[in-house]
């Protein structure tokens, strides 16, 4: 998703330039020509432009950002990464990596629909990267973006056997997570662990032990968010399980869990529209 980040100058600068680092030199420059800044103020200038520049380059490049999802995958299956760790991990690089270089690696892709949509949820299309030979990507998780629009819901749900990232990369989503504190007749305990808005860059990731419980409704009229999904992760079980939940419409414990219904799909988007 695209990250959202008198003396005539114009021989030698763009009017309309918004390159930050180019913009303050454009700014330093009249000032120069102005007669306001002296000898020792060039110099600094100077300084400060090599200074400034590494950090509108230090966004993580796609390609990098594949390798190391890869890695962590890898790590989470076999155990020598824990949960926590993959979770704080998968957080850190949505915040480092070049969102407009990730969405023209997807649009380089293998793309495909992901089968017929159920009821109010987005537009699931799974993707397959392509190596630096054009070749699709054998890698340990499932991509895939979510497209929403404003009918569209990802109902509060929680999971087992698996764990995932949602990451917004168009738009902006309210996430609200809960921690899977325990089962009871029914129900699942949980405990609400964050209610915010995000837009690209921000992320959502799960696991068994970490925001198991979570719910997307998108904040403008189209929102998409870029997923990793790691499925399997219990041998001898399902490859994974999605739990709809009543968090509303659950009993508030004095500890400050809940107790929320399990329910079905159809009652999930009955209970839980877009605009809940």
């Amino acid at each position: 998703m695209i990250d959202h980040h008198h003396i005539d100058l114009s021989d030698d600068f763009p009017v309309d330039c918004d390159d930050p680092l180019l913009r303050q030199l454009m700014n330093r420059r009249r000032m120069l020509v102005s007669g306001m800044l002296g000898a020792f103020s060039v110099y600094a200038l100077v300084h400060e432009a090599r200074a400034a520049a590494p950090a509108l380059d230090s966004r993580l490049p796609a390609r990098q950002w594949i390798d190391r999802q890869e890695e962590l995958a890898q790590g989470l299956r076999s155990g020598a990464v824990s949960e926590k760790s993959w979770h704080d991990e998968v957080n850190r690089l949505a915040k480092e990596v070049d969102i407009a270089s990730l969405v023209a690696e997807i649009r380089r892709a293998r793309v495909k629909p992901a089968g017929q949509r159920f009821m109010g949820d987005p537009i699931k299309r799974k993707i397959r990267f392509r190596d630096e030979n054009g070749m699709p990507m054998k890698l340990a998780y499932t991509a895939a973006t979510f497209t929403f629009d404003p009918s569209h819901v990802i109902t509060p749900h929680g999971h087992k056997h698996m764990a995932s990232a949602h990451m917004v990369i168009d738009g902006k989503v309210r996430v609200r997570t809960f921690d899977r504190v325990g089962e009871k007749d029914g129900a699942l305990i949980i405990r609400p662990t964050g209610d915010h808005v995000t837009g690209p860059g921000g992320a959502a990731p799960m696991t068994t032990a970490i925001d198991n419980i979570h719910w997307f409704t998108p904040e403008t009229q189209s929102a998409t968010t870029f997923d990793v999904i790691i499925s399997n992760l219990d041998p001898g079980q399902d490859a994974f399980l999605i739990q709809p939940v009543d968090p509303l419409g659950g009993e508030k414990q004095k500890d400050g869990t809940i107790i929320a219904p399990l329910m079905s799909f159809e009652a999930s988007m009955d209970q839980y529209p877009s605009t809940k």
